[in-house]
């Protein structure tokens, strides 16, 4: 299977990993060919990346956190949302529920992607799946650093509860919301409030509070990038992992903190399994393994006269990704 960008170019090819709504209906599911009205709702969705079959049977699925799990936290994800707009509270008990279902089964793995595989039905979904994908980010970071149990709690309710504010406006001052809705329950620890507000700093002093560097708290540069990431890979045409990573790569220390970026890049993997990609020997491969440490030197299955074989370029080093094919 391959990974691809949801466009024209896809028409008739088969699809490799369901699609589902919210509800947990299967809009589309592997092994279907895909249509023209197919990939026109796919792009209505906002399912902007998918796995089609491509022959190579080298490569395994795993998802970051299976779909089970995700329908079953963005439906009380959605409880949460309509009682926070309706009563102006926030519930910890639903917010606690969501997080325990992410990191009781969330997979660690270096080989896990986080697949773009559910299509909201409305603006208040799109705002839980968002939350919920920000979750697992923060959360791989977290992994990444080491966070012990406590601390890793605190960053995931931070990253969840990020966007709230979003329910009451659509201003810049939505984390100012947030904030003050969060700070509102005694069970939430001050970690938690301070970095929603302080979610938009940047390291050169130039965000909204005028923070700088070390005064912006830890969570509040994670949470920032995650969201950076994320949305760049949902909100422009045919981006992928990458190129997102390049993007954010450009604002350089002004922006980011540099071991914050560091964490980040080694937590996601610029380059998922399943991309096909050309390497500098003008071979063409796709991406099968990951190397844990080494997110630019990943195993590529190689085709050579209609075979695969395995390429590890942390072992090949005068070899390199020089493009990925869409």
């Amino acid at each position: 299977m391959k990974l691809v960008i949801v466009s024209d170019k896809i028409l008739n090819e088969v699809l490799a990993s369901p699609i589902y709504t919210e509800t947990e209906i299967m809009f589309l599911n592997k092994g279907n060919r895909l249509t023209e009205n197919a990939i026109k709702r796919l792009k209505k969705m906002s399912i902007t990346s998918i796995y089609i079959e491509d022959g190579n049977d080298e490569m395994s699925l795993q998802e970051v956190l299976p779909t089970a799990n995700k329908l079953s936290a963005l439906k009380i994800m959605k409880e949460l949302l309509e009682e926070i707009k309706s009563k102006n509270y926030v519930d910890d008990k639903k917010v606690y529920d969501i997080i325990k279902e992410i990191l009781q089964n969330i997979n660690l793995s270096e080989n896990a992607v986080l697949l773009n595989n559910l299509a909201p039905n409305d603006d208040l979904s799109k705002l839980g799946v968002h939350s919920i994908d920000i979750t697992i980010l923060a959360a791989m970071v977290g992994n990444r650093k080491k966070y012990d149990e406590k601390k890793l709690l605190n960053l995931t309710v931070s990253a969840l509860l990020h966007d709230i504010g979003k329910l009451f406006t659509s201003k810049n001052n939505h984390v100012d919301t947030a904030y003050n809705l969060v700070k509102k329950n005694v069970v939430f620890g001050a970690t938690i409030y301070v970095s929603i507000r302080q979610l938009y700093e940047r390291e050169d002093g130039q965000g909204p509070l005028g923070l700088i560097g070390e005064n912006i708290y830890e969570f509040a540069k994670i949470i920032n990038i995650c969201n950076e990431y994320l949305e760049i890979i949902n909100n422009e045409k045919g981006i992928l992992p990458h190129m997102a990573i390049e993007k954010i790569a450009a604002e350089g220390a002004a922006r980011f903190s540099a071991d914050i970026y560091r964490d980040f890049v080694q937590s996601i993997y610029c380059y998922p399994n399943g991309l096909p990609v050309k390497l500098s020997n003008n071979l063409y491969g796709i991406v099968i393994m990951q190397n844990k440490d080494n997110p630019t030197r990943p195993i590529i299955a190689v085709r050579q006269d209609n075979n695969y074989n395995f390429c590890n370029l942390q072992e090949k080093l005068t070899l390199f990704i020089s493009d990925v094919i869409l």
